[in-house]
C-alpha cells in the first residue's frame, strides 16, 4: 500500500476490508434527420472504501475513492453522414469527453491525482462502400489539454513518484480496408 503522506509503497498483506460502489449510466442517440445523429453518454459512480473493515476496525483508506474511478464521466457528439454519389459517403464525427478527478492509488495521496479534464476529438473522411475502404483524417485532444494518465508507479518505491502525461494534440490519417 502507498503511504498516504509520502506516496511511497510499504508492502503489507492485510484484508482490504469492506468497500462499496453504486452508480448509474445512461446513453442517448437521436436521429435529428437522415444522416445526422447526436449522441451522449453520462456515467456516475460512487466507489469508496468503508470506514471500518469486516472486524469493525478503522480502515487506513476509509472514505477514500477507488483508484482510477472518476465520479462523473460524459461524452457528447454527433455523427454526420452524407452520400456524395453512388458508393461514396462523406462522414464527420466530432465528440467531447470529460471525466472528473481520479486518484492513481487507493491511498488518495495528494499530488498523485488527476483533476477533471475534457478532450475534444474529431474524425472525418470518405467511405468507398463498394470497395469496403475508408479514408479518414482525425484530430485527438484538439484543445491540447495537459493531463496525466498514471502517477506513482515504481518511482514511489524510491520516494520519487513518476507521472505519465496523456497524449498531446495529435493529427493523423487512417486507411481501413474491410474484407
Amino acid at each position: 500500500m502507498a503511504d498516504p503522506d509520502t506516496g511511497e509503497f510499504d508492502y503489507i498483506v492485510k484484508d482490504g476490508g469492506k468497500a462499496n460502489a453504486y452508480g448509474a449510466e445512461t446513453s442517448i442517440r437521436y436521429a435529428i434527420l437522415k444522416g445526422l445523429n447526436i449522441f451522449g453518454n453520462y456515467a456516475y459512480i460512487h466507489a469508496r472504501f468503508a470506514e471500518k473493515d469486516v472486524d469493525g476496525a478503522e480502515q487506513n483508506y476509509g472514505g477514500n475513492t477507488f483508484r482510477l474511478t472518476p465520479e462523473h464521466s460524459v461524452t457528447i457528439g454527433f455523427n454526420a453522414r452524407i452520400r456524395l454519389a453512388k458508393g461514396f459517403v462523406l462522414f464527420a464525427v466530432p465528440n467531447y469527453t470529460y471525466q472528473s478527478k481520479i486518484f492513481f492509488e487507493d491511498a488518495n495521496t495528494p499530488g498523485l491525482e488527476q483533476p477533471g479534464y475534457g478532450l475534444l476529438n474529431f474524425q472525418t473522411g470518405i467511405e468507398f462502400i463498394g470497395q469496403k475502404i475508408t479514408l479518414a483524417f482525425y484530430g485527438r485532444n484538439l484543445l491540447d489539454e495537459k493531463y496525466i494518465v498514471s502517477a506513482g508507479n515504481t518511482g514511489s518505491l524510491f520516494g520519487a513518484p513518476t507521472q505519465i502525461p496523456g497524449p498531446p494534440r495529435m493529427f493523423g490519417t487512417l486507411l481501413t480496408w474491410r474484407f
